[in-house]
């Protein structure tokens, strides 16, 4: 299976995908697909073409749906017909709108979050901190464990809404924890991030714990900008 090489000179606010089709011809022409073949594993897929493996079951789901590809269970998913260049295409819709939402959320989330840290750094309750010094304590246990924490990751940024105390904010968290699944997914998040996401809920906490709103406005920028470039990274593939 091709593997494309990562260039950290691709990252950028907005991704570009022009040599993704490229990749995915190389790919079907050396895999030489036919009728009753198996597809590699999503995670293989997803690494080689520079996507989450969410968007790379989505398109299999499309395909599957189609009668182009079937998904049998507990055994991986094979192909029914031999032209994949509607995998190609099902692939670049995905990626695409992957990309799009995820663009869009961190606009919104750096616009929104740190205002809501802020809010958080003055009225937040102790009962309310220790809820979210318990999540990223949590998030230390699975990180010595090397076990995922995407949840944990969620959580956290539901509860600091809480700390501000307007439900508008914490209802659009959790609509944002929701469009943003598959950028918390394991196959994105390798120990580097992880141990980043507990490093920056701890520095939010210590200014929340000092009730420092400029502190914790900043803490929050920080993060969600660090978010993005790993990301980035973890996606870009050109």
């Amino acid at each position: 299976m091709p593997t494309p090489e990562t260039d950290q000179t691709a990252i950028r606010p907005r991704r570009s995908y022009h040599k993704l089709s490229e990749r995915l011809q190389r790919f079907m022409a050396e895999g030489q697909f036919r009728a009753g073949d198996k597809l590699p594993p999503e995670r293989a897929l997803a690494e080689s073409f520079g996507v989450s493996r969410s968007s790379i079951r989505e398109a299999i789901r499309t395909l599957a749906e189609k009668g182009l590809l079937e998904s049998r269970h507990g055994d991986g998913t094979y192909v029914r017909e031999p032209d994949m260049a509607p995998l190609r295409d099902a692939i670049i819709e995905a990626m695409n709108s992957e990309g799009m939402i995820f663009d869009d959320v961190n606009e919104y989330r750096r616009i929104v979050e740190p205002a809501i840290a802020e809010l958080a750094a003055r009225r937040r309750t102790p009962e309310q901190l220790d809820r979210l010094k318990i999540i990223a304590c949590d998030q230390q246990r699975r990180f010595l464990h090397d076990q995922d924490d995407g949840d944990l990751d969620a959580q956290f940024h539901q509860q600091l809404a809480e700390c501000a105390g307007n439900r508008l904010f914490v209802e659009t968290i959790i609509r944002l924890n929701a469009l943003y699944a598959g950028g918390r997914t394991p196959d994105l998040r390798d120990a580097a991030w992880r141990q980043f996401s507990i490093t920056s809920h701890l520095r939010i906490i210590d200014a929340l714990e000092r009730q420092s709103p400029e502190e914790a406005r900043k803490a929050t920028e920080e993060h969600i900008d660090h978010v993005v470039q790993k990301h980035l990274f973890a996606t870009a593939r050109d």
